[in-house]
């Protein structure tokens, strides 16, 4: 797939799949080819494998290559695959070239950790990432790693850049990025269900799910209530069937990634253990978990 093909088929639901880990911590190979055969099934539109959800950051080098060989394979070209690419340039520029060589069809160039870059030096990694592949590459914003518009501009002069997802969660930004560029971009929402109506309405033509891994359905209906305009519907889905779970993936830290394994894990899907340094559900939270559950009628009252 080209970029400008990417760039295209970048609209609907991102799916951000969880990477499942054993109880003895390996990782669930089968598990994990079975939920994406699932969620390319299910109808999303596009699935990201080894990003903050996917937990990159606890994969061995090995691991990482293993699970977007996994993941590829499995969806069969149904849906276009993006690999998060994180780490230093050099390793980030390996991983890449692997994604490529397997069959993946774009990167989301994962948010710098640990140091924080110049944007000259930002700017140089995804130069690097360019020449090391032909894929096309979605920038991600979000906090600690915020992308201003003016920066998006000059990044957009890489021909292979052909997308921006906020997770900074700034719609002006989000606005005032958009009109500099234009239709040179895939507009993307990543911050998820519970924003998607102001992000619908300032032009993103695609927003980021960790819920659809259990509940697709729900993803679905604002997806579908988004793109029909009918927000007073898309409103009450937030309200009465999205908010809950959102709160509760907000309740601590790490919640984000181990609320949905949780989930998944009630509902006898693949969700598996995080790792450290992430923590399980406490008793209390896992307790909740299932009420909410059993309220969206998932799991048997």
């Amino acid at each position: 797939m080209t970029p400008e093909d990417l760039k295209r088929s970048l609209n609907g639901v991102l799916a951000f799949t969880p990477t499942p880990f054993t109880h003895d911590d390996r990782v669930d190979h089968d598990g994990l080819a079975r939920h994406i055969d699932h969620l390319c099934i299910t109808g999303v539109h596009g699935i990201v494998a080894c990003g903050g959800t996917g937990e990159f950051f606890s994969l061995e080098m090995d691991e990482y290559r293993a699970v977007i060989r996994t993941v590829v394979e499995a969806a069969r070209r149904r849906v276009p695959v993006l690999v998060g690419i994180g780490y230093s340039t050099r390793v980030a520029c390996q991983l890449a070239q692997h994604a490529e060589l397997v069959g993946a069809d774009g990167l989301m160039v994962n948010p710098f950790y640990f140091v924080e870059p110049s944007e000259e030096g930002a700017f140089r990694h995804y130069q690097a990432l360019a020449r090391a592949t032909g894929l096309g590459m979605m920038v991600f914003s979000t906090r600690g790693a915020v992308y201003t518009p003016a920066m998006v501009e000059r990044l957009a002069e890489i021909d292979s850049v052909i997308a921006f997802k906020d997770e900074y969660g700034d719609i002006k930004m989000f606005i005032e990025t958009k009109e500099r560029l234009g239709d040179r971009m895939a507009w993307i929402n990543g911050m998820a269900e519970t924003v998607a109506g102001p992000y619908f309405a300032a032009g993103a033509k695609m927003f980021t799910s960790g819920i659809v891994n259990f509940a697709p359905h729900l993803s679905m209906a604002v997806w579908e209530a988004g793109t029909n305009a009918s927000w007073d519907e898309l409103n009450a889905i937030v309200a009465y069937k999205i908010r809950s779970l959102a709160a509760l993936r907000e309740r601590r830290k790490g919640y984000a990634i181990s609320v949905v394994k949780e989930a998944m894990n009630m509902l006898r899907m693949p969700g598996g253990a995080v790792r450290p340094p992430l923590l399980p559900l406490t008793i209390e939270d896992r307790e909740d978990l299932r009420k909410i559950l059993e309220e969206l009628e998932l799991l048997p009252l």
